[in-house]
């Protein structure tokens, strides 16, 4: 009997350890920061949640086509969908070929040979850029080509988001081959969400849009031909690692779910949903998949006439969870940083040359735009937590490292001579003299690096970190007001109440004296 229990007690962890082993992470969903990729990103979500019972991580709104594609080959997420133009033009460098079953054939070839990337088969559409003016303008009334607009363009104004700025068959290329110039002053670089608004209100008077946008159809915009040929096929399909496929074989058969389900009607209805209606895009990719029959039932609300108070209700616990994230990335980083800053400050009030050669590095960090320091950090660190405090911790090296050390010099040399003169060690005195006395100047320090690190903790959501910015990046990409203000209001307050509770802190920490 002793033995049988025993051999059941080595069966029973034999299997638990195997079943541990089998037991798989969460997949990790991304997507870029407009609204078509976020959509697309959540009927991924859903499908592999509700039809395969798979557990999922969302990280949506990642800021452009370099975060997306590096988190994929990082490792930082294990999907996201993808144009055949872009791979093909902006990751492949390539721009000759047009034929869309040909450009997706590069792409697939190329992305597995150089990078282990599989794409799926086309999911439906093609998003294609477009030029669009508005429908009442009288300019455009007998213009409906490109070309036709060429030698027109002198008292134009056109608004284009930033990454169409920056492609290969971007907005040189493109002025270039239609022999279009816009004045400089002319050009707005901006928001997508932002830029539909420009042209609704009269702001400017083209945009460079895409052609699935259901603002084209709701502001009343009419899109000019490409006649030239000139930008190639961006049919949208699904990319994941080849090694994610391998162990996730549900991943697969969602590539052959999709394939070719998702028409460009479809399409277009979900985005004017997001976009005009407001309507949040997990409500809208479910009933995208209850309608077409991939999942048996809708758990939609209509949000439609939903008051602020009934939103913020509503999501809560987003917030809550947000809100816990944007406190532990702002924490983690301002920790982390009090910890060396402290220290150095110290060490350069005793040896002066080496701030002159510390002091410049920590200045130039703090003139580094937050965004290009993410985007270098993305190919060293992947995408998530580790980038976001990275930088965070960079940002708030200046004020703390130039207080400490401003405090430490700041103190009264006769005091310091007096503390020498009754017998104080140099430790003695710097513990019961140079500290206290320097307490009030370190601690405006501390207050100066939390509120810049808890402002700039927002543009963590554009490398997947989470925090108070995902949903100020998911309304700028929606137009959405009410989920800008769910972000920016908390952040605001967060700010002023630990502000405050750091000056708090001083009150008990330096003497009455002191103060």
């Amino acid at each position: 009997m002793p033995i049988k229990f025993l051999i059941s007690i080595i069966i029973f962890l034999v299997s638990s350890a195997v079943c541990a082993k089998e037991e798989r992470a969460p997949l990790i969903i991304g997507s870029k920061n407009f609204s078509e990729s976020i959509i697309l990103g959540e009927i991924v979500s859903l499908l592999l949640e509700e039809k395969f019972s798979l557990s999922v991580n969302r990280k949506l709104g990642l800021g452009g086509t370099k975060v997306a594609f590096d988190a994929l080959r990082q490792g930082g997420i294990d999907i996201y969908p993808e144009y055949t133009g872009t791979g093909y033009v902006m990751i492949l460098g390539k721009n000759s070929e047009r034929e869309p079953k040909k450009v997706h054939e590069i792409v697939s070839r190329e992305f597995k040979k150089k990078f282990d990337i599989v794409w799926s088969e086309p999911l439906g559409f093609n998003n294609t850029y477009a030029l669009a003016v508005r429908k009442n303008d009288n300019r455009f009334k007998s213009k409906n080509k490109i070309s036709q607009v060429a030698g027109y363009t002198d008292n134009l104004s056109i608004a284009l988001t930033h990454e169409f700025m920056e492609r290969q068959d971007g907005y040189r290329e493109f002025s270039r081959h239609y022999n279009i110039k816009f004045e400089p002053k002319n050009i707005r670089v901006i928001d997508s969400g932002l830029m539909y608004s420009a042209i609704r209100d009269g702001e400017v008077d083209m945009v460079m849009s895409y052609s699935t946008d259901g603002r084209i159809l709701a502001y009343d915009l009419k899109i000019l031909e490409d006649d030239r040929n000139y930008f190639p096929p961006y049919h949208v399909a699904l990319v994941a690692k080849k090694e994610t496929l391998k162990k996730n074989p549900e991943v697969a058969q969602i590539f052959k779910l999709l394939k070719g389900r998702i028409s460009e009607a479809a399409m277009v209805q979900m985005n004017d949903s997001v976009d005009r209606r407001k309507e949040d895009p997990q409500s809208v990719a479910r009933k995208f998949l209850v309608s077409n029959g991939f999942l048996a039932k809708s758990k939609t609300s209509s949000g439609g006439e939903e008051n602020i108070v009934g939103f913020v209700l509503r999501k809560k616990g987003y917030l809550m969870q947000i809100l816990l994230e944007h406190l532990y990335l702002s924490f983690s980083a301002l920790l982390f940083a009090l910890i060396i800053s402290i220290p150095t400050g110290i060490l350069l009030s005793r040896y002066e040359s080496l701030g002159r050669i510390v002091f410049p590095i920590i200045n130039t960090i703090q003139t580094i735009p937050s965004l290009a320091l993410l985007g270098f950090l993305i190919p060293l660190l992947g995408i998530g937590f580790a980038p976001a405090v990275i930088a965070l911790f960079l940002y708030s090296l200046l004020p703390l490292i130039r207080n400490t050390y401003t405090g430490i010099i700041g103190v009264d040399k006769d005091c310091i001579e007096a503390s020498r003169g009754i017998g104080l060690t140099n430790q003695q005195i710097l513990f019961r003299v140079e500290l206290p006395l320097a307490l009030p100047v370190i601690l405006a320090g501390v207050r100066t690096a939390a509120v810049i690190v808890i402002g700039t903790a927002t543009l963590a959501a554009l490398v997947g970190a989470g925090g108070l910015g995902d949903p100020i990046f998911r309304g700028l990409a929606t137009i959405n007001s009410r989920l800008i203000l769910l972000g920016a209001v908390p952040a605001a307050i967060l700010a002023v109440i630990t502000d405050r509770l750091i000056s708090l802190l001083e009150l008990i920490l330096v003497s009455k004296g002191i103060r």
